[in-house]
Parts: C-alpha cells; structure tokens; sequence
C-alpha cells in the first residue's frame, strides 16, 4: 500500500506545532503569551492589548 499521504499528514501536524509556537516580529515569548514592552509613547505594537498585571503589551491571537 502507499502510504505516502500519513507522511504529508504527519509533516503538516509537526509544521503547524512549530509555526504554533513561534510570535511575530516584534513579540517574544514569555510563558504562553506573545509579549512586548510599550514604547515611550505609550502605545502597543498593532493587534496587542496592554494587560497591567503584566506591564507588557500581549499579542492578540
């Protein structure tokens, strides 16, 4: 039998872990959040929200 398609199966789930766990650019990871710091301005990176419990902008999935 060819099983060919359970091996582009697999390759997919483990592309989609990994591309899971990365944050875009101007985040880093910290724990499970995307997070980054706010600039001298006060205001966050596009599609992030502010938490103060944190004092760091997170990512918005």
């Amino acid at each position: 039998m060819n099983f060919s398609w359970l091996t582009i199966f697999i390759l997919a789930l483990i592309a989609m872990t990994v591309s899971a766990k990365s944050c875009p650019a101007p985040f880093k990871k910290e724990g499970n959040k995307c997070t980054a710091k706010r600039t001298i301005r006060g205001e966050c990176p596009q599609n992030s929200q502010y938490q103060p419990s944190v004092n760091l902008c997170v990512y918005k999935n």
